[in-house]
């Protein structure tokens, strides 16, 4: 789930919780689009849960990202990108650079564009996951995304297939998928 590096309301609600005033944040999400609403409503009974107040704000589906997403208007907001069988590529512009088409948070480090390059280009396995977690510490380290939606990845396979099923960042090693004897 997207949220701006330091929205207007959220630097406001920053300062009252320091002076004992409940958190308060909005979410951002297009009208007539369900599965967004039903995100951004667990999000709020789960926030609710704890003290914190989220009020929904639905804007028309046809603005979302054009008036609310691109330009950075929102809080936070409910969408989720598609995954490929390539994550260390394919994620690269939610978090580098700061000016890519997909880092809707506005912020980054500097350290991540060498660090996504190196990975980009490594093919041996282990060194690119390496890679990859060196670039997990850094994006920790500041925390541009918060996936409070994850989502399953779940297969059906007929019985007796071995070695294959949902995966989340590697691929299918389909030397060793094959029948159960």
């Amino acid at each position: 789930m997207p949220c701006r590096g330091a929205p207007s309301s959220a630097r406001t609600s920053a300062r009252s919780s320091v002076d004992g005033k409940a958190l308060e944040l909005s979410i951002t999400v297009p009208a007539d689009t369900p599965t967004n609403k039903q995100r951004a409503v667990q999000v709020q009974a789960d926030l609710k849960e704890v003290g914190v107040t989220v009020e929904l704000n639905e804007v028309p589906a046809a603005k979302y990202f054009s008036d609310y997403i691109i330009p950075g208007d929102f809080g936070m907001t409910s969408f989720s990108w598609v995954g490929t069988p390539w994550p260390i590529s394919s994620s690269e512009a939610l978090f580098s650079p700061v000016d890519s088409e997909s880092d809707f948070t506005g912020i980054t480090d500097e350290m991540l564009s060498a660090l996504f390059d190196e990975a980009n280009t490594e093919l041996e396995p282990d060194k690119r996951i390496g890679i990859a977690n060196e670039i997990d510490n850094v994006l920790a380290a500041y925390v541009p995304i918060i996936p409070i939606a994850p989502l399953p990845n779940v297969y059906a396979v007929k019985s007796g297939l071995v070695n294959y099923g949902a995966t989340q960042f590697a691929t299918v090693d389909w030397t060793i998928v094959g029948w159960r004897k």
